[in-house]
């Protein structure tokens, strides 16, 4: 029995096997036998220990309780249940025979009866087991909040079972209730450091929280005890690529993108003007503004880590008492807490590859509705998603295919996403038309900024086979100060990338051909393509193909 208390079972087996009499049957010693066999999931064994018992003590409810927990963990619920119930005759009190009842039931999707049963068993004696299963079961029957109060109930009995907690977790979480379920999580991990599971669940709530950096932190913490939990290396690079995009890095080493902001800058400062920036990324636009005498700039960052980050940056620069870093999206931005008095000058720099992608279009109507003075400057003050006609052989390579080998894949072209990121510079992009203005909004003289769509006609300037439009973006930060990532010219950092927007197959091109482009946006994506692939060819208004 010393064995058995310290789960030694199989030498616990042994020795009662030694000592059993079988013309003499000891009640315990068999019972034991059984029990053991069933700890060791040695499931039929145990069972016939246990006909063997109730043969021999009829009157004894545990005997017939635990061959029903065997036909359970046999699958063989029905049969659990007759079991169960005659253990029920011989002992209503028996909290076994109700629980392995109600698990039975459980399984067979009687989920109001387990439940029953669940609650005869934790009347008589509350238990973990019977405790989380009626949780379960509650859960299968979509009251989680009755669960979270069975669960509540085992983690009570048990509060260091780390499965408890994680399943309580769960159920918080499936009511959007993520800081409970993070505490959860945060317990269970704290018992069972190795749950990779549970990590990645804490991660994620917490990244629905805007908690990223408690996520890091969740994971760092994970690695000190134990230092080679893949899980935890990849969670904790996956939660800063959400935090701190790859592109952050080249656009602070883009010449040419920094300098378009210095200049923009150095036309409108004064040492009496106070600056307002959306985006704080690293600082450097905010100590830009400072460094060029600006009274006071208040710059927010919307990603905790990102913003503590950046106070560091101005401080190590020597620039903490003329910035502050408000770690905000700009629409939580309040005045006077945050900005003091309106800014002279709303600088932003949260433009995407395609120029709308990080909802700056509501941001800066907010920004110049609340916290710009009436007629203060906006740099960038006005920004044109610019599109051509591209064409190319390596280019074409990579976004049409027809035959290869020897066989006919042209079919796959169908299922190919017709938008691509162009990452690559060596693919070397042909324009074969004039570049074209798409969509323009100034800042400056506008003040909202409805989704638009249009048909644009563009002609081409050389012959060529033409695979759809080439997008990039043109910023403007002044009078003769401006920026733009056209795809002629090749650059060695960049953060902003070009976009191809594919035609449903490529369209061969005479000089002087016409292609009619539908062009739309939704004020947080553009998109383009040609007007043929979606309407019937008029005529004069397409190429020739």
């Amino acid at each position: 029995m010393m064995h058995a208390l310290v789960k030694n079972y199989a030498r616990a087996l042994e020795l009662l096997l030694q000592i059993r009499d079988a013309s003499a049957e000891n009640a315990d010693v068999l019972f034991n036998i059984g029990l053991c066999e069933r700890e060791l999931k040695n499931f039929r064994q145990a069972e016939q220990y246990f006909n063997i018992y109730t043969g021999r003590f009829p009157d004894h409810a545990e005997g017939w309780a635990s061959r029903a927990e065997c036909k359970f963990q046999l699958g063989e619920f029905d049969e659990g249940i007759r079991l169960a119930d005659r253990a029920i005759q011989v002992d209503a009190a028996s909290v076994a025979a109700w629980t392995v009842r109600g698990n039975c039931e459980k399984a067979l999707g009687k989920f109001d009866a387990a439940l029953a049963s669940y609650a005869k068993a934790n009347q008589l004696h509350p238990t973990v087991e019977s405790c989380y299963n009626a949780g379960l079961a509650f859960v299968a029957v979509n009251k989680p909040s009755e669960a979270i109060d069975r669960f509540t109930q085992a983690i009570l009995l048990a509060p260091n079972l780390a499965h408890l907690r994680v399943v309580r977790g769960d159920t918080f979480d499936s009511l959007g209730k993520l800081q409970e379920a993070v505490a959860d999580y945060k317990v269970a991990l704290s018992l069972a450091p190795g749950d990779g599971q549970t990590l990645k669940k804490a991660s994620l709530c917490l990244m629905s929280l805007n908690q990223g950096q408690q996520a890091i932190d969740l994971c760092r913490d994970i690695l000190k005890v134990h230092p080679d939990m893949l899980t935890a290396k990849l969670g904790a690079e996956w939660v800063l690529s959400q935090l701190v995009p790859i592109w952050h890095i080249p656009m602070m080493n883009e010449p040419e993108r920094n300098q378009a902001y210095h200049d923009g800058l150095s036309a409108v400062i004064t040492p009496q003007k106070t600056v307002f920036e959306i985006g704080t990324g690293s600082g450097l636009v905010a100590m830009m503004a400072a460094k060029l005498g600006a009274k006071k700039v208040i710059t927010c960052e919307s990603v905790g880590l990102i913003a503590d980050t950046a106070r560091k940056i101005i401080r190590r620069n020597g620039y903490k008492d003329r910035i502050k870093v408000v770690a905000k999206p700009s629409q939580a931005v309040r005045l006077p807490e945050d900005l003091p008095v309106q800014a002279d000058i709303l600088v932003h720099e949260i433009f995407s590859s395609e120029l709308l992608g990080e909802h700056v279009l509501p941001a800066i109507e907010d920004a110049k509705a609340r916290l710009l003075k009436p007629g203060g400057d906006i740099l960038p003050s006005a920004a044109s998603i610019m599109i051509a006609l591209v064409s190319g052989d390596d280019l074409g390579k990579n976004l049409h295919v027809e035959d290869s080998f020897g066989f006919d894949l042209r079919e796959f072209n169908s299922i190919h996403p017709k938008k691509r990121p162009l990452y690559r510079e060596d693919l070397a992009p042909v324009l074969i038309s004039d570049d074209i203005e798409a969509f323009r909004f100034d800042f400056r003289e506008r003040s909202t900024f409805p989704a638009e769509q249009k048909v644009i006609e563009i002609a081409a300037r050389r012959d060529g086979l033409c695979y759809g439009v080439i997008q990039w973006i043109r910023i403007e930060l002044g009078e003769g100060v401006r920026f733009e990532n056209h795809p002629s010219r090749r650059r060695m950092v960049s953060n902003w990338q070009h976009t191809i927007y594919g035609f449903d197959g490529p369209i061969h091109l005479k000089e002087g051909s016409v292609v009619a482009v539908a062009a739309m946006h939704d004020r947080s994506r553009p998109w383009f393509e040609s007007a043929s692939d979606r309407h019937p060819a008029r005529a004069g208004s397409h190429p020739s193909g």
